[in-house]
């Protein structure tokens, strides 16, 4: 590297670096001519709170939701609880190019579980390289396939149970299946 002008033999390292790396692995598509991706199922449900009957958390962890259906179909859902968050679901995209996403509410046989909104979050960096957190709001009861947005460099969407309503409102999510869930549709 001593004979090369000082240019190339800075940016030699980096180059070196980037073609000796492990490839990345990437992404599954769902429809590659089409730029359509299911955000990968299940979504990740953390128990924010539990045992707190105070706080509307009553119970253990493992009863802040509950997953109904059968395969090849599951649906999960629970009580909207007022301004407390007892459970967060979290998604993350498949991609971080400019993406629209779309939410479907599941399917009829679960309607019962959907009598709700949901407000989703995005976590995204806007061109500027600020963090933003942009919120949807859907009314389950009322709409089936919703447009929520269109970003680039999506992080995570996730939405909680405190969503300003109370019992016996219910929020529902699919876990597994093609009824329900966020789709990531980018173009070509």
């Amino acid at each position: 590297m001593r004979d090369m002008p000082r240019p190339i033999a800075l940016a030699l390292p980096v180059l070196l670096l980037a073609v000796c790396a492990a490839p990345a692995a990437a992404a599954p598509a769902d429809d590659v001519s089409g730029g359509k991706y299911s955000i990968p199922v299940p979504p990740t449900v953390d128990v924010i709170d539990f045992n707190d009957p105070a706080k509307g958390c009553p119970g253990d962890a493992a009863n802040q939701y509950k997953i109904v259906g059968a395969n090849p179909t599951l649906t999960a859902w629970t009580y909207a609880n007022g301004t407390h968050r007892c459970i967060e679901v979290s998604y993350r995209p498949k991609v971080r190019k400019r993406c629209e996403f779309w939410f479907m509410t599941p399917g009829s046989e679960f309607r019962q579980y959907a009598t709700g909104r949901i407000t989703f979050h995005f976590e995204y960096t806007d061109p500027d390289s600020h963090p933003r957190d942009e919120r949807v709001t859907v009314d389950e009861r009322f709409e089936s396939a919703v447009k929520l947005g269109e970003h680039s460099g999506v992080e995570r969407i996730w939405f909680g149970d405190d969503t300003g309503q109370r019992y016996p409102t219910k929020i529902a999510w699919d876990v597994k299946g093609t009824a329900g869930g966020l789709t990531q549709v980018c173009t070509a």
